[in-house]
């Protein structure tokens, strides 16, 4: 994939915290995601699961997860960012449907270093802002 191709990330809901009326919701008016939408799970192999941006848009990506699962939204970041952090990689696998990629995380050695990881890469999807919110 080039390096400016986007990967879409679909944010489910519990990983949105701005939502939340608190005293945050009154001192500023910015995008709060939690670092966990960008961090595999166990179960995940330590591959982050991600919409090949050559072959769905945010809005299709978001029309296909839906299906089956929820989501506010979608936040994206680009190859070329991934690639910037130390350990990450991309790959294409399409499984289980075509345009399926992953971010994988299986040289990041410690859970604490997977979460800075996944902090970085929702800084950059969030300075980019939603890329499809319905």
């Amino acid at each position: 994939m080039e390096e400016n191709v986007l990967l879409h990330r679909q944010i489910h809901p519990t990983f949105v915290i701005n939502d939340i009326v608190s005293n945050q919701a009154f001192m500023e008016n910015k995008l709060t995601v939690s670092s966990g939408a960008f961090s595999p799970t166990a179960k995940d192999d330590n591959k982050l699961s991600v919409y090949n941006g050559e072959k769905f848009s945010a809005k299709d990506s978001y029309d296909h997860y839906t299906k089956q699962y929820p989501s506010c939204g979608v936040l994206s970041i680009s190859v070329e960012e991934v690639n910037s952090i130390k350990s990450l990689s991309t790959a294409e696998d399409n499984d289980p449907f075509e345009g399926h990629c992953y971010i994988d995380f299986a040289n990041v050695s410690s859970k604490n270093q997977k979460t800075k990881k996944a902090g970085k890469l929702r800084d950059f999807a969030v300075n980019r802002n939603w890329t499809f919110k319905p």
